[in-house]
């Protein structure tokens, strides 16, 4: 089985799912073992630079040395310097690369004729329409597809002497706006209306023919309007706009039919141009022989109205159950459950572990453990947990399932199949992704984006929730811990000792204390210094801590006195925790090279719980029983 990675970005945007249409319509056709698997990013849609971080790093995700041929839409990536890694990963991979509508060496074109397309508009205006003064609203600046849209039309007008001044252009986006702006812009700087303005899409010639009308100028009465694409706000809008029409889908299909072609040992030239067309509408003062149906316009836009109206619904329906999972696993269940309009074959939620660090600090915070959130911000980590899995209409089992790459995971035996991959991340800090299997239709209704940051903002919350509680078992945990240790202090074992003792004497089950103390720990601080001191009461609360069971409650009674409450348990059991912490402070002490020896002495005494005894009592008798031991080693110390 072979696969095709298609790196994207802006998943937004309106026609981007045209790209794995095509490229599965032709695998489809030719009946190869090919799957698809697609990395899609958002990180042209905000101005959040650490929000862009978190999105392209799902370009970090795959090894495309995995892959057998890759397809890059990377002209809308914001920075250059992420465009770069990714073109630098695929060559260094070896496999055979396209760029879709973007030159890059050793990679094979498949686009548009940018060139060819927007010289003939302009040659339209200049010769058909006499037009000899041009404004120019374009996209952004360092957009490969503006750019080569730019030349074709510097280089008309200089071929046809035709003047012009950088004046005459203006920069900024592919949206509506730009148009607008850049309309009124140019009217400031400029003595005169021109006889056309020339649009590098569509959503631009919108917006200028809306500047221009607000302004009391008609079109093309005053001046021509051309843009490019053939979105339908084109064919639609009043007047229709001229306008370079293309079928996007041929695109992803001259993809995929090039790599087939190079599997196959063919020759495929380098440079691959689908067809584009040139459309005069009103805009310019044509009549178009295309037919516009604009009742079936119509109906198709009030039932994607009511589908849009129902799937908010859901999403508003997500949001709420949200709010009361307790789990990121408990909000994976409900995404197919709350969103039906989602129809896919399977879901997957791959994430860090460190999703889970506060939740296991809090129930075992009486480990001290220390927290380090290191989410990754570029890359992810070696090894990931599969958080959630949803095939064939219901949830698998997934406890304890991780992954350490894509495949064999997401490795599947029918071809013309699609995954798609998508980041998760709280702003910079990548937390895992998101695949969908066999996705196109919802990347086409535009569905996908509004789940994921529903998802992704809920998942937020829960872990800045389980944060806040995990801080505030830290800021309780302070005042019942012992500063040097880490161990319980008095006021620990006033609330906790205490209340375990009251707590057992009412289920009548025993406890053992244990009552430790260090010896010679004066003589240690008179002939070594209080540093020596430190360090071995630290040594024996170590040892004690690593030998506690999780539902023991270590304390510092004070000094060098530590006690210890366990569930009964029998005397083998009892002298074994105490050889274990012998031998811990032994391999401590030798390994930090003490001069001196280190040892302690140490009580134990069974809870009778039928007994009217309270805990002091016992503590009391096991610190006797301590005392003898003390006392022996005294009276056998020769120095």
């Amino acid at each position: 089985m072979k696969k095709i990675a298609l790196v994207m970005d802006g998943w937004k945007r309106f026609f981007t799912y045209a790209w794995p249409s095509g490229i599965l319509q032709r695998i489809k056709e030719t009946g190869e073992d090919v799957n698809l698997y697609i990395f899609n990013s958002s990180g042209d849609w905000s101005m959040d630079e650490d929000y862009n971080v978190g999105e392209y790093n799902i370009y970090n995700l795959p090894d495309f040395a995995d892959f057998d041929g890759i397809i890059l839409d990377i002209n809308n990536i914001r920075y250059a310097d992420v465009g770069m890694r990714v073109i630098e990963a695929v060559k260094k991979s070896g496999r055979p690369a396209i760029s879709i509508a973007n030159i890059v060496d050793d990679f094979y074109y498949v686009g548009i004729d940018n060139y060819a397309a927007m010289q003939e508009m302009i040659a339209h205006l200049h010769k058909k329409h006499g037009c000899k003064r041009f404004w120019f609203v374009m996209g952004p600046e360092d957009n490969y597809e503006n750019q080569i849209r730019e030349q074709a039309l510097r280089d008309y007008l200089l071929v046809n002497e035709i003047p012009y001044q950088d004046e005459d252009f203006y920069y900024e986006n592919y949206e509506f706006k730009c148009g607008f702006h850049g309309f009124n812009q140019l009217l400031e700087t400029h003595d005169e209306a021109p006889d056309a303005i020339i649009c590098a899409n569509d959503n631009i010639a919108v917006g200028v023919c809306e500047a221009a009308t607000e302004k009391g100028y008609r079109i093309p009465a005053d001046f021509c309007v051309s843009g490019f694409d053939n979105f339908d706000k084109a064919s639609y809008f009043t007047p229709q706009i001229s306008t370079v029409g293309h079928i996007r889908e041929e695109v992803g299909y001259c993809c995929a039919d090039v790599l087939i072609r190079l599997w196959a040992g063919e020759h495929v030239p380098r440079f691959n141009h689908t067809k584009a067309e040139c459309i005069y509408w009103e805009s310019c003062g044509c009549q178009s022989k295309l037919e516009i149906d604009i009742r079936k316009h119509i109906k198709e836009h009030i039932l994607y109205e009511l589908e849009t109206s129902a799937f908010e619904e859901q999403v508003i329906a997500l949001e709420y159950e949200l709010l009361n999972c307790k789990s990121v696993r408990e909000m994976s269940n409900l995404i197919p459950k709350c969103i039906p309009s989602m129809r896919c074959d399977a879901m997957y939620l791959v994430l860090d572990d460190h999703m889970n660090d506060f939740r296991k600090q809090k129930d075992y915070y009486n480990q001290r453990l220390i927290h380090d959130e290191s989410f990754h911000v570029q890359g992810y980590p070696n090894r990931m947990n599969i958080e959630f899995i949803y095939e064939n209409g219901k949830s698998v089992n997934c406890d304890d399932k991780s992954i350490d790459s894509l495949f064999p995971t997401f490795d599947y035996d029918k071809g013309g199949t699609d995954f798609l991959f998508m980041p998760l991340h709280f702003r910079n800090k990548t937390v895992g992704y998101f695949v969908i299997r066999n996705a196109v239709y919802l990347m086409e209704k535009q569905y996908l984006f509004k789940v994921m940051t529903v998802l992704t903002s809920a998942m937020e919350n829960l872990h800045e929730k389980e944060k806040l509680e995990y801080m505030n078992q830290v800021l309780a945990d302070m005042s019942i811990k012992d500063a040097m240790t880490g161990l319980y202090n008095r006021l620990g074992y006033q609330e906790l000792a205490c209340r375990l003792f009251e707590k057992r004497k009412r289920e009548k089950k025993n406890l053992l204390i244990m009552f430790v103390d260090m010896d010679r720990l004066k003589i240690i601080n008179d002939e070594f210094g209080h540093e020596y001191g430190d360090t071995s009461l630290k040594i024996i609360a170590r040892a004690i801590q690593k030998c506690c069971s999780m539902d023991s409650i270590p304390i510092r009674m004070g000094g060098d006195e530590f006690l210890v409450l366990y569930n009964m348990m029998s005397e083998e059991e009892a002298d074994r925790i105490v050889k274990q912490i012998r031998a811990e402070v032994d391999a401590e002490a030798a390994m930090k090279k003490l001069p001196f020896e280190l040892t302690f002495s140490v009580g134990c005494i069974k809870t009778d719980m039928n007994e009217d005894k309270d805990l002091d009592a016992y503590v009391r008798e096991a610190d006797e029983i301590m005392y003898e031991e003390k006392n022996r080693k005294k009276a056998n110390r020769t120095c």
